[in-house]
């Protein structure tokens, strides 16, 4: 460890920060293991607790660390990146990034939906949907809880296999591909049982989604929506200006 050097113009938090930055990927630990606490870093440079922590804010906004009150500071596990606008299915996600892809079954049953899964699938009222409740994994940790609702005309019973994924498995049974959707995602916490599912504690930070996938024809094929761990997932999209008028 080299000492910091109170006698330049470069702040004390940034100094550490730097020094802390290259101990996190020295490779000597993995993603989820405990690093240290704020005390225990506090008496090692000799600096406040407000330093340390600014030095500890860096790193957290880096994706490097996370805090855990009562506990220290962790490394912070390794995310899955999905890279919109590509349209991927879950397990194609999932073996993009080197992961196991996995699913827990909760519930495969055939349901009366909500109105907005209704008007999403553009059924007539009163008509019944196939419903999916899944905990899809990746390398054996929970990451999704999603709740998929596919029109019966689609001749999908819950008699199927739904541990894999649901996008292949339409197409191998009907012939009809999921070629768009429309995404939507939002921050939430997840509470309730789905914090059960997900492994982590109520209030715990995530991702909501909703999303409706269509085929080449742009009929709608299945609408899902659910709970996303925040800590393993994250969304990188590329943004292209449009050119101004005139230009």
């Amino acid at each position: 460890m080299q000492p910091i050097d109170r006698d330049i113009p470069v702040p004390l938090y940034f100094q550490i920060y730097q020094q802390l930055e290259v101990e996190l990927n020295d490779g000597s630990r993995k993603p989820g293991d405990f690093y240290s606490t704020e005390m225990e870093l506090q008496e090692r440079f000799q600096v406040s607790r407000a330093t340390i922590r600014s030095a500890l804010t860096m790193l957290e906004k880096n994706g490097q660390i996370n805090r855990i009150t009562g506990k220290g500071i962790f490394l912070a596990p390794v995310k899955l990146k999905v890279d919109l606008p590509n349209l991927l299915s879950f397990s194609e996600e999932m073996k993009r990034r080197g992961m196991n892809p996995g699913t827990r079954l909760v519930e495969v049953t055939i349901v009366s939906p909500p109105q907005k899964v209704t008007t999403a699938l553009s059924l007539k009222d009163n008509e019944n949907t196939l419903l999916i409740n899944r905990i899809r994994t990746g390398d054996h940790k929970p990451i999704v809880y999603s709740q998929s609702y596919l029109p019966l005309s689609l001749g999908l019973t819950p008699t199927f296999d739904f541990t894999g994924s649901l996008y292949e498995l339409i197409q191998t049974q009907t012939g009809k591909a999921v070629t768009e959707a429309v995404h939507l995602i939002e921050g939430a916490l997840v509470e309730g049982e789905t914090a059960d599912w997900l492994e982590v504690e109520s209030g715990f930070p995530g991702l909501r989604f909703r999303r409706t996938a269509y085929d080449q024809l742009g009929n709608p094929l299945v609408y899902e929506e659910g709970m996303i761990r925040g800590d393993l997932y994250s969304y990188e999209i590329r943004l292209k200006k449009l050119p101004a008028n005139g230009e």
